[in-house]
């Protein structure tokens, strides 16, 4: 089957739906904790703005996770926050989309967060030894589904366009595991070869059922009987399907909501094995390494350019701390192979391939990866994001100096522990960043953030001054920004699943501010950033630090 009868605008239609459904996933289990806790009647309460500290005191909330809640809903146009200039005080109101929405989550959202529990182990149940326990509720949220979640919206009103964001929005809890469970099983490779036989599916056929009946409420599915086909929308979907991987990935954390808003926010994170709680790391890498190919040709002409340089000026290696699955390493190791200087002498100067990550899960894959790529000469460690100079010891152990590899790493940065800035006097610098961010509950000022950033890239540089380090980084946008295209990207589930997994994202502009002031300087030749406009939320850059200043004469 081909897509070639779509349209730009029915790609862009299809993409659109998949960043609302997203966005649902973050958005209506931190609404109906809200709504649950009363919030929202302060403001029915007290005309015009409430003030933060007013609703942390009644409600006895985490104030950090507050404030990714409530960005969240700023995000979504739901409501504006202000500062006051003379206190420093944080002042929400709703605004008209904000008023209706709540009312909209609030008499439709029990049943689709009842299944979240569910959601969790939806793999298991589609292709697991039963489905009992999911059926019943599978079959009373597809029928909701089909039903517009009894929504109506008619005309262009603000009502009515609240409305089919809700709508989008508790789809998105049911679709985006849904499409992440067929993605992995399988299942959509298979209907992109053409129709198939619900039958000749692997699963169990009652749920497949519903969830392809699920489907076909998107327009992505086309089913006579038991036949089951994609539409040309639906091969699109699932062409993208991975990027439902990463906001999936955390529905734990979304099930433990309450707890994180208004309970204990230092809830475990991980068991006694080492295993995360919060998220599904394994679906996490998935999703991650699904996404990683869109932005690799742009990394490529990067690496052909230093391998193809004198063999004196080459690096040893390639180094990836925070290595994930190991996608990127492999793609960087076939592409040097094949399209560089550096590939024909492999066997004269071997090319030394280095994994570095904090989590097992990662590690593990990361060795089966490059063993089944046959790569020959390739370490994968232990490594912590916020020590290089340990990543410098481990390296050395081994009998490699740190300085000799050129440094990669994608979406790691903002995911380093935060370690509060020693000495730090508040007032020292003005924060930029429009960012809500929270460690284990507690506000971060966003001047103390950046500050935070600015040491961590500080204690890099002097490990990557002589062959560079390339970053693909993850960025938030402003919330009017967001707002105002909410179509156009995924910010909304970016800011939602980071801010309350104590993840620290940046606008690109502060980042690349902060990279400057640690003395790291972004090659103008190689940056990029998806999309190439304004609402950036992924960008490429290569950092070296400067070279020593020749001495005073």
């Amino acid at each position: 089957m081909a897509d070639v009868s779509l349209t730009e605008n029915d790609k862009a239609g299809v993409r659109a739906a998949l960043f609302h459904h997203l966005a649902g996933i973050v958005m209506i289990p931190t609404m109906k904790s809200l709504l649950d806790r009363k919030v929202f009647e302060f403001f029915a309460s007290f005309p015009g703005s409430v003030e933060l500290d007013q609703i942390v005191e009644r409600t006895h909330g985490n104030r950090g996770y507050l404030r990714v809640g409530f960005r969240l809903m700023a995000c979504c146009g739901w409501m504006k926050e202000r500062t006051d200039r003379n206190t420093g005080k944080v002042f929400y109101s709703l605004t008209e989309k904000g008023r209706s929405a709540t009312n909209f989550v609030s008499a439709h959202c029990a049943e689709v967060i009842s299944f979240l529990p569910k959601a969790l182990f939806l793999e298991d149940f589609l292709f697991g030894k039963s489905d009992e326990a999911l059926l019943p509720s599978l079959q009373l949220l597809v029928q909701k589904a089909k039903a517009h979640w009894g929504l109506a919206a008619e005309g262009d009103s603000v009502k009515a366009q609240v409305c089919r964001q809700v709508r989008q929005y508790f789809d998105g809890i049911l679709v985006g595991p849904a499409m992440v469970s067929l993605a992995r099983a399988g299942i959509l490779e298979r209907l992109a070869q053409g129709p198939q036989e619900l039958s000749a599916l692997p699963g169990n056929h009652a749920s497949l059922g519903l969830v392809f009946d699920l489907l076909m409420t998107q327009g992505w599915i086309a089913r006579e009987g038991n036949r089951i086909s994609l539409t040309p929308l639906g091969l699109y979907a699932i062409k993208i399907a991975t990027s439902y991987g990463v906001t999936v990935s955390y529905l734990p954390l979304f099930n433990n909501i309450d707890t994180l808003l208004f309970g204990n926010p230092r809830i475990a994170r991980v068991d006694e094995t080492g295993s995360e709680l919060l998220v599904n790391r394994g679906m996490n890498v998935w999703g991650s390494g699904g996404a990683h190919n869109t932005y690799f040709k742009k990394v490529d002409e990067i690496i052909v350019e230093i391998f193809n340089r004198p063999i004196e000026r080459q690096p040893q290696g390639i180094c990836d701390m925070g290595c994930g699955d190991g996608t990127l390493l492999e793609h960087l190791y076939c592409v040097i192979k094949t399209r560089t200087l550096r590939g024909s002498l492999l066997d004269k100067h071997p090319l030394l391939i280095v994994g570095a990550d904090f989590n097992k899960v990662a590690r593990r894959i990361t060795k089966q990866r490059l063993r089944k790529a046959g790569i020959p000469s390739h370490f994968v460690i232990h490594g912590d994001i916020n020590r290089p100079a340990l990543l410098a010891g481990d390296l050395e152990a081994l009998g490699h100096d740190v300085h000799n590899l050129l440094h990669v790493r994608s979406f790691l940065d903002h995911n380093r522990p935060y370690l509060r800035p020693a000495n730090y006097v508040k007032g020292t610098r003005v924060g930029e960043s429009t960012g809500a961010f929270a460690h284990l509950g507690e506000e971060i000022p966003c001047d103390e953030l950046e500050e935070n950033l600015v040491r961590h890239l500080h204690r890099w540089a002097p490990y990557v001054g002589r062959f560079g380090m390339l970053i693909l980084e993850l960025h938030t946008l402003p919330p009017e920004l967001t707002a105002a295209n909410l179509e156009k990207t995924p910010a909304v589930a970016y800011d939602g699943t980071h801010g309350f997994s104590d993840q620290y994202l940046v606008e690109l502009p502060v980042f690349l501010k902060c990279a400057g002031e640690a003395g790291l300087h972004a090659d103008p030749r190689y940056q990029c950033k998806f999309p190439a406009s304004d609402l950036a939320t992924v960008s490429i850059n290569f950092f070296a630090a400067p070279p020593p200043s020749p001495p005073a004469n």
